[in-house]
Parts: C-alpha cells; sequence; structure tokens
C-alpha cells in the first residue's frame, strides 16, 4: 500500500517557506471574526504597518512575506523498483518545480498547515517527467517538536511530514520514454485499485535569516532582526522567507487509501522514547518503514541520533507474546541512508512472519527489548482534514477508521472530542459510532464565526486530555466565517468597500504593493474582472485566490462585488480624491 510500497521514487532538496507571520499574533488579528486589528490612528493602515515592522525583533519574522513556498535544488535521486535502492536511471537528477501557497486555517498554532497549488512537476516537458495536476492541497501531518534540538530557532527544532495525492484520471502524466523507473511506474497505476500516484515529503531543519547558527532570543538573533527591521523601515519589499531540507518519495496511491496522510499501519513513540512516529507497511517477503519523521539530528551536521540495532516486533494484545521480525542498524537510517531513500527502511522478513503479523501489534525496540515506537491499530483520519464553512453552511465531514492500515470493514465506537482553535481545551466526548464500512459521519452547520478542532479517540492511547498530540492524534480543522450581513447591506461607496474589506489586506499584506494599489479606487476598479476571478468561491483551491489567507466573509464579498459592479463607483470615489497638483505645491512649502 502507498509509498510503502514499489515502485517508488525518491527526491530530495531544499524549500523556503515565506508567509506573513503578522497574523500569527492575537494583538493584530481576530482569527475568529478574520478581522485585522488596527491600532488608534487616522491612517489606520499605515500605523498597522508601521506595528508590523516594530514587531520583528520581538519574534514577528516576516511582516513582508508572500504566502510561497518554493521547492529550490530539489531533484529526483533515487527509485526502487524491487530490487531496492538505485541510482542509474535516465529520470535521476531530473529536476522537482513546486510553488504553493502556505496557509494556515488556524494561524496562531502549527497544527493546520496546508499548501495551495496547482500542479507539482518532475522532469522537463517533452522529456522525461511526471506532470501531477494538483486535485486536492497538500495537508501537513505529525509535526514533531524533537527533531533537532540543536537548530533552536523558533521552528528550526520541527519536523513535518506533507502529503496530497494525483488521481490518474485528472491529467496526471507520466511520460517514461526509455526510464526503467518510469515505466515501471506508469505500468504500476494501471491497474483498476490503483487510483493515481501519492507524494508525500518531510520537511526539517528549518533555518531563519539565512543562519542556521541563530537561537531564540541571543544576540546575533537579535542583530539580524535589527538588520530587517532598518531594510523594512528604508522602505520596498522586504521578504525574509525561511527554509528547510526536504525529502521525498512519490508512489501508488490505492482505492481506500487517504489522500492527505498516511493511512499506512501507525506506529507511536512510547513512554520516553528518542523517536517520533512511523509508519509501516507488511508485505508478504518484507517489512517496510517510513521513518522519514523518527530519527532525531544531534547536530548542526545533521548527524542521525545513533540507537544502535532496532528490532521489528510482532505483539499479541491479548497474550503479549513476541514474535521477532528482524532487525536493522544504523547504517540503514543514518544522513546518509535518510537523504538517499526518504528515511524509508525495509527490512526482510522470514518465511511466514507476515501471515503472523497481520493482526498482531508492530513494536520497534531497543538492543535492551525497550519498546520505543507502538502500534495504535485504529485511526480515524478525516476525508477534509481542514475545513472552511461560512455562517449557514451545511455539511458532512467523514472519517474513515483504518485497522492496521486497512479500511475497517465493521462499526467502530469512537470517542469524538471538540476542541478549542488551540487543540488544547476538549470538551468532553461524544459517544458516537461508524457506518459498516468503518466511516464516521458528523454532520455539521456553521452557526457562527469560530475554529474550532475535531479529534476522533479509539483507545485509550490516543485520548487527548492534555490537548492535540501530533504525533499520536488524528484531527479534522474547521474554520466557520461570519455572514456579515450588516457589512453586506452597507452602500457600495469607496469608503464603505475599503474600510470594511480591503483595508483588511492593505495593512495584513505590504506584498500586494506590488501588483495593486488596495487604497486605489482607480486601481481595484481597473482590476474588477481579474478580482471577482480571484476571489469566486469556485476557485478557492487554486494558487492564486484571494486572499490567500481564506479568510473573506460572504458578507465582505458581497460588498466588495456591489463595488466592482458599479459603473459610477469610481467617478464618485475620484471626485473625493485631493488635487495632485496642490498636493505637489504643497510638498514645496513645507
Amino acid at each position: 500500500m502507498s509509498v510503502l510500497e514499489t515502485p517508488r521514487i525518491y527526491f530530495k532538496g531544499e524549500v523556503s517557506w515565506d508567509p506573513i507571520t503578522t497574523n500569527n499574533y492575537d494583538t493584530n488579528y481576530d482569527e475568529s471574526k478574520g478581522d485585522t486589528i488596527y491600532p488608534q490612528a487616522v491612517n489606520k493602515v499605515k500605523a498597522f504597518r508601521a506595528q508590523s515592522i516594530a514587531q520583528v525583533v520581538p519574534g514577528s519574522w516576516n511582516p513582508h512575506g508572500t504566502h510561497r513556498v518554493t521547492f529550490y535544488n530539489t531533484a529526483v535521486c533515487g527509485f526502487d523498483v524491487g530490487a531496492g535502492l538505485a541510482t542509474t536511471d535516465p529520470f535521476v537528477s531530473a529536476a522537482v518545480n513546486f510553488m504553493g501557497m502556505l496557509v494556515d486555517l488556524e494561524p496562531f498554532g502549527s497544527f493546520s498547515s496546508q499548501l495551495f497549488f496547482n500542479s507539482i512537476h518532475f522532469g522537463v516537458d517533452g522529456g522525461y517527467r511526471i506532470l501531477a495536476p494538483r486535485t486536492s492541497r497538500a495537508t501537513a501531518r505529525y509535526i514533531n517538536f524533537s527533531r533537532n534540538m540543536a537548530n533552536a530557532m523558533i521552528a528550526g527544532i520541527a519536523s513535518v511530514a506533507w502529503q496530497t495525492s494525483f488521481p490518474k484520471t485528472a491529467g496526471l502524466r507520466i511520460d517514461p520514454f526509455d526510464s526503467p523507473a518510469l515505466q515501471s511506474l506508469a505500468q504500476a497505476i494501471k491497474p483498476d485499485d490503483v487510483l493515481g500516484l501519492t507524494i508525500r515529503f518531510n520537511a526539517y531543519r528549518t533555518i531563519y535569516y539565512d543562519n542556521p547558527n541563530l537561537t531564540n532570543k541571543s544576540p546575533d538573533t537579535k542583530v539580524a532582526a535589527q538588520a530587517l527591521t532598518a531594510k523594512l523601515n528604508g522602505g520596498g519589499f522586504q521578504p525574509n522567507p525561511a527554509r528547510s531540507l526536504l525529502v521525498g518519495v512519490i508512489g501508488l496511491w490505492r482505492k481506500g487509501e487517504p489522500a492527505h496522510e498516511p493511512g499506512d499501519r501507525t506506529l507511536t513513540p512510547a513512554d520516553n522514547s528518542p523517536l517520533g512516529s512511523a509508519h509501516a507497511r507488511l508485505g508478504d517477503t518484507a517489512l517496510t518503514l517510513d521513518f522519514s519523521n523518527s530519527v532525531s539530528e544531534i547536530d548542526k551536521n545533521l548527524t542521525k541520533q545513533n540507537l544502535g540495532a532496532l528490532t521489528v516486533v510482532a505483539a499479541d494484545p491479548t497474550s503479549g507474546a513476541i514474535t521477532n521480525l528482524g532487525s536493522f542498524d544504523h547504517s540503514q537510517y543514518d544522513r546518509a541512508a535518510y537523504e538517499a531513500s526518504a528515511g524509508i527502511v525495509t527490512v526482510p522478513l522470514p518465511a511466514g512472519a507476515a501471515k503472523t503479523a497481520a493482526k498482531l501489534d508492530l513494536q520497534i525496540q531497543d538492543s535492551t527489548g525497550t519498546p520505543l515506537l507502538t502500534e495504535l491499530a485504529l485511526r480515524a483520519i478525516p476525508a477534509t482534514p481542514n475545513l472552511y464553512l461560512d455562517e449557514g453552511e451545511s455539511t458532512t465531514a467523514t472519517f474513515q477508521v483504518y485497522d492496521r492500515g486497512l479500511a475497517a470493514t465493521s462499526v467502530v465506537p469512537v470517542s469524538l472530542y471538540k476542541m478549542d482553535a488551540s487543540g488544547s481545551t476538549p470538551d468532553n466526548p461524544t459517544q458516537v459510532t461508524t457506518d459498516q464500512n468503518g466511516v464516521l459521519s458528523i454532520p455539521l452547520t456553521a452557526v457562527s464565526d469560530g475554529i474550532a478542532a475535531f479529534v476522533p479517540s479509539l483507545s485509550d492511547a490516543d485520548q487527548p486530555t492534555n490537548g492535540i498530540n501530533t504525533q499520536v492524534n488524528t484531527y479534522m480543522y474547521v474554520r466557520m466565517r461570519p455572514a456579515d450581513t450588516a457589512i453586506a447591506s452597507l452602500d457600495p461607496t469607496w469608503d464603505n468597500v475599503y474600510a470594511y474589506v480591503l483595508a483588511n489586506w492593505n495593512a495584513m499584506a505590504p506584498c500586494m504593493d506590488n501588483w495593486l494599489n488596495l487604497a486605489d479606487p482607480v486601481q481595484v476598479k481597473a482590476y474588477a474582472q481579474i478580482l471577482k476571478r480571484l476571489t469566486d468561491p469556485a476557485n478557492f483551491e487554486d494558487f492564486r485566490f484571494m486572499p490567500i489567507t481564506r479568510d473573506m466573509s460572504a458578507g465582505e464579498r458581497t460588498l466588495l462585488y456591489k463595488f466592482l459592479d458599479d459603473v459610477h463607483a469610481v467617478k464618485r470615489a475620484v471626485e473625493h480624491r485631493p488635487n495632485f497638483a496642490d498636493l505637489s505645491r504643497a510638498m514645496r512649502r513645507t
């Protein structure tokens, strides 16, 4: 199943992250309503932008961000068609091209990150290539806050797994020519039970200000922040992206598998374990482990922690009896191995072991027999990890329960927790059950604004009583945008549309100045058709959708469209604009 079966193709490289950080703070932004919080000033947008710059030294590292995420120095580095890692194929070294928009549904935290994009492209047009048009955004899961403690700068300590999938019926192209790796992949997606391809990658070792030696609140960090502040105050567009390393894999997406996150057998950290979560596939002759998010780096040279030989066992959940399945040593999970095969480790199985272990719980043990990772047999994975609703809108959200990596085929009881936006305050759980196919359906109606998380629990081991544990819990975030009917009913004057709609993004997103002055009614009106297309809810998944943060309410959109459609709106606005000749002369006299 998934990227853990062959054929699969590996890639590695780097990725830049350029989000606006200003909306990460509740002093600047009301995440429930999607509103900018302005300082008390006559020119509130100007004052907000100045305030955003002043927040750089305290920690807001990118007020001029674009939200863009770009792969660079990224290329195919190997493949496995069933005989182990190989690198001698014409497709190896093919460039990987990706650009997306990083948007957190809940911007104050790190649990709801997603990438909106239009396609990912491996290789070149007219040559060896995989062209994958987007059908669903990429979702971040299993953020590991203990991955690289030597890189102690903001999120530099963390790593995260990203995944999305591409149906073969929606424009997916594999052009293999004489590449055996691509030929094998193109052949493998033909069966009816293969939906298409899954791409999973792990981002890690994130650095800020282009300096891997910075730490939070160190003197050098303050110097870097002060230098950025000076550039911002000097004018112009001054983005300051963070940068990470990445390793990734392309593999098969089969029927029944989730598109957005791993659906394989899931191994979560035991108490005091140095490992992050992992995923496993039990084949007839081998066990394949995804260790891409598991083993920590212990220094700035990215040396992987040496835990010695690790053993995979199958434990009977009733009797506790242990069956040894095989072992692997540090050479199979050190830095070189990690970068070569995206953290995927293959362990040969003795004859008959796969059948024995099919209904047992997998464990990873150290040389003393101490469990480091233990399997959570039951997982409930959302069909839509991040869901947006407008006030009054109703839908049915679903979770599919998986039993040791396979979709459940019976009714399963579930404790469903509803949590606040931070994912830290659970309500008392609601006891619910799935249908006969292991599908849990949750009717939702957005009755007001706000953000909530829904966390299913299927055992004592995954109850989120201390908040969402990203190494253990699956979850779905829901953002409910207010109707803002009072805004919708306003007269479509420029003063109203700017004050109640456009000023929000003019303040929060100075990068827009490079394309469109949101404070200029003539420019806004001139771009009317483009703005309507870019803000059309039908284009919500598009890379270019506006606002990038996806927080415009229906009422705000209604007022904006009334202004854009009003043939007299600009004339009225211009009549109230100052005479520029008078302004020019006034400047000479001051």
